[in-house]
């Protein structure tokens, strides 16, 4: 873990208890123990000594912050059809990883609509992430319900699809990665441009999408 997450860090005293604490009597820390905190707001990692230490929570005193940039922003929007709830939440850390700024989920014609999105929960995975990356702020996730409301914020989107070209991809442009079935034909209709990963083999949307943020970000 390269640093703990807490929404108030950069108070003077921060009091953990409850999961919070849970999480980090699981590392077996102890009295005047020092940690890194970043609150995903800022740039800065805050230092605090632990004491306190009760059986259900122990508090953090201030000591000082950095200003430790490490995580370049990358601007990278890519969307994603949604897809099986459980395989979209093993997805997310390897986006967020990779260095993914926004990530859009679209319901397609072809998405499963039984599939609710805990927001709550995606924000949980993706702190994970980030307290063992060390990226310093949080992968964006935005949500449509429709593939029009999508396409009336990105006209110009590009869907990856067998019918497509092999093409350079481009850290400029948004990327439109579709479910298991594909894209209706009704959905390619609506895009003007279209593009394909140079792999023969049918790929899952997990893997497309992760191959496609590692071709421009790696």
């Amino acid at each position: 873990m390269q640093f703990l997450y807490h929404e108030q860090a950069g108070e003077e005293i921060l009091k953990l208890k409850g999961e919070e604490f849970a999480h980090l009597k699981a590392r077996r820390v102890k009295e005047n123990e020092i940690l890194i905190l970043r609150n995903l707001k800022d740039k800065f990692a805050y230092t605090y000594k632990i004491s306190n230490v009760e059986r259900h929570s122990c508090q953090l005193h201030f000591l000082g912050k950095e200003n430790k940039t490490i995580y370049k922003n990358t601007a990278l929007n890519l969307a994603l059809a949604v897809i099986d709830i459980k395989i979209l939440e093993k997805t997310l850390p390897f986006l967020n990883e990779l260095g993914v700024e926004t990530l859009h989920l679209v319901f397609t014609d072809f998405s499963q609509r039984n599939f609710k999105i805990d927001l709550s929960r995606f924000e949980k995975i993706i702190i994970a992430s980030c307290e063992q990356c060390g990226r310093e702020s949080k992968m964006k996730i935005q949500i449509y319900n429709h593939v029009k409301d999508f396409y009336e914020k990105f006209p110009e989107a590009v869907l990856v699809d067998f019918e497509g070209e092999v093409k350079e991809f481009d850290l400029n442009k948004i990327y439109f990665v579709g479910p298991e079935g594909g894209f209706s034909q009704s959905e390619k209709q609506i895009f003007k441009e279209k593009i394909r990963l140079k792999a023969q083999n049918i790929l899952k949307s997990q893997t497309a999408i992760i191959s496609i943020a590692s071709k421009i970000l790696l």
